[in-house]
């Protein structure tokens, strides 16, 4: 693959502990587009679910879906590069965001370049990454390209000097339009639904909510009913990380043990969302010690048997 035209930096995903001195762009198999805004990449032979940093993807159907097929025609079954740094973030479920190069096209900037998806800033500011994304974007609004088309608000005119005659009495304040809303919510990565206001989804941005007149208009558009919330008591160590996983396991296994019924399935359930709490405790744990193989070894354990938890279900929602 020819030299990226990219920034180096630590070309690889921080929650897989692979160090950050390398000195070229790591290069991954894609092996599926599952979303729009999300691919599985081959990792040490496991796959491994990633979110495309510095977009945010359609919320209607069919920009959504548009925006998946031209994703999974540049990537799927393709070699590709993936540039990351921490302040990429990560998306609802944990997983890293990154952007994808392939043959020195940012595969990012080209779905906002042609106005498929939106940009959006990361968890904290990387302008060597975003500028070029923001030019795309503005080039993509000026052409009315996909989003941007002729349904979008178009930009304001460059205001222009003009003599006042007279003070102008103060323009009635203009009533901002009410945000939709409805019982149910959910985060535009999440794979989960919510009561809207529940405490998972207090903390979430309003804009990145879409909203459900009730349950079935979720399952439509491909959300899952919410796993039964965990309290799981942790300090942040790595030994209430070990604790968390060790339960997730047992319940893992009881789910294998259930053989091909649906109580499989909901013992799963619950290991994904325990599994998942422990990979956000041994998360930073790895981002702080990143040559401590042992503690990579238990995230990439973790994460392996979480995305099982996932795969493994017949009984779907």
């Amino acid at each position: 693959m020819p030299a990226s035209p990219y920034p180096l930096v630590t070309c690889a995903f921080a929650l897989l502990a692979l160090a950050g001195n390398s000195r070229a762009a790591e290069t991954y198999q894609v092996v599926s587009v599952p979303d729009a805004d999300h691919v599985v990449v081959l990792y040490r032979g496991l796959p491994v679910n990633v979110a495309l940093a510095h977009l945010e993807a359609p919320a209607d159907a069919a920009g959504r879906t548009a925006c998946q097929q031209r994703l999974t025609r540049m990537v799927n079954g393709k070699k590709v590069e993936v540039l990351y740094t921490p302040n990429f973030g990560t998306d609802a479920s944990g997983g890293a965001r990154v952007q994808l190069v392939l043959d020195k096209t940012n595969v990012n900037e080209e779905l906002v370049a042609t106005g498929l998806a939106r940009y959006q800033a990361a968890a904290k500011s990387e302008p060597l990454f975003e500028n070029r994304i923001k030019a795309a974007q503005d080039k993509a609004k000026k052409d009315r390209s996909g989003v941007w088309g002729a349904s979008a608000p178009a930009d304001a005119p460059a205001p222009v000097a003009a003599v006042v005659i007279a003070p102008a009495k103060p323009a009635a304040p203009v009533a901002e339009a009410p945000r939709p809303t409805g019982p149910f919510c959910s985060e535009l990565d999440n794979t989960y639904y919510f009561a809207t206001g529940s405490p998972a989804v207090a903390s979430v941005n309003p804009q990145r909510l879409v909203f459900y007149a009730d349950e079935a208009a979720a399952k439509r558009a491909g959300k899952q009913p919410s796993p039964a919330v965990v309290d799981i008591p942790s300090d942040g160590t790595e030994g209430s990380a070990d604790k968390i996983f060790a339960d997730g396991k047992d319940i893992y296994a009881q789910a294998i043990a259930a053989g091909n019924t649906s109580n499989r399935d909901v013992l799963y359930e619950k290991a994904f969302v325990v599994l998942s709490k422990a990979m956000q405790v041994y998360s930073p744990l790895v981002e702080k010690r990143p040559d401590d193989e042992r503690l990579a070894e238990k995230l990439r354990e973790c994460m392996q048997l979480r995305y099982g938890s996932v795969k493994q279900r017949r009984f779907q929602h």
